[in-house]
């Protein structure tokens, strides 16, 4: 911050919010994980795009006609949100462990002694960058996986159809609520280690392994499992034993919102 923050200046809620989120922003803007997240899961979205719509574009000619009526243009495309998702979720986890990691967090606490607005500012600042970022990379990923398809022959997505924009806008939300899910693991954790590891094994093995979990709970897991749920706003072709594109992104921002309420809860009663 370019000044010191005094009692005064705490005391009226809107001047200090203000100087709250003026530091968290000064904190995630410097910090250099920031830049190599979101460069890095842009490369990795475009590259995936491309490599998804090349191959998914060459097999389109030698499909079933089942197939073909199934074939997802969208979804292809987009597919790089299995990763960019732990990139994000990361991002987030780290805007608190990186404090704790570097005990920067007991001057935090000291400056700004109500935990809730700090925990709030840190979510709010977050929001503000995991957005934009994951409309740009959603956005990348899209015109180069359409690219290929069309160069394959195969059907493909304009800017102005609806479902394109619905998920390449949703895709964005979507990144953002995983940033906000590392946040709330990383306010409850405090490690970067063990909040990454709670990433991979919450939106990557739990939905690997969906599919080969028996009956009724394999069944439950592929429709309501939080990132398979909101997941499916990157879709264009309906699966109607899954949630719906919005109804999947509901069901992930209410456990984003119920972790982040547990995150407030631990950060206001344990100590620094």
């Amino acid at each position: 911050m370019s000044h010191p923050l005094t009692h005064s200046e705490l005391t009226p809620g809107r001047v200090a919010l203000r100087h709250s989120l003026h530091a968290e922003w000064i904190k995630i803007r410097t910090m250099r994980s920031t830049l190599l997240v979101i460069v890095g899961a842009l490369a990795f979205a475009v590259g995936l795009g491309g490599l998804n719509g090349s191959s998914a574009g060459g097999e389109y000619a030698g499909l079933s006609p089942a197939d073909r009526a199934a074939f997802d243009p969208l979804a292809t495309s987009l597919m790089g949100y299995l990763v960019t998702q732990i990139a994000f979720g990361l991002l987030g986890g780290l805007v608190m462990t990186a404090e704790y990691g570097a005990r920067t967090i007991v001057p935090t606490l000291v400056s700004v002694p109500q935990r809730a607005r700090v925990l709030g500012s840190k979510a709010l600042v977050l929001v503000g960058v995991a957005l934009p970022a994951g409309i740009t990379v959603s956005l990348g990923g899209f015109f180069v996986g359409q690219a290929s398809l069309s160069g394959a022959g195969a059907p493909h997505l304009a800017l102005s159809d609806g479902v394109a924009l619905r998920g390449i806008f949703g895709g964005g939300v979507y990144l953002s609520l995983a940033a906000l899910f590392g946040l709330a693991l990383g306010t409850v954790i405090r490690s970067t280690t063990a909040t990454v590891t709670t990433l991979f094994g919450v939106m990557l093995i739990v939905q690997a392994f969906a599919p080969a979990l028996p009956g009724a709970l394999g069944a439950w897991v592929s429709k309501f499992w939080p990132p398979i749920a909101g997941g499916q706003i990157i879709t264009a072709v309906r699966d109607h034993e899954v949630l719906g594109p919005w109804a999947g992104l509901s069901v992930m921002a209410g456990c984003v919102t119920v972790l982040l309420a547990v995150a407030f809860v631990v950060f206001r009663k344990r100590d620094a």
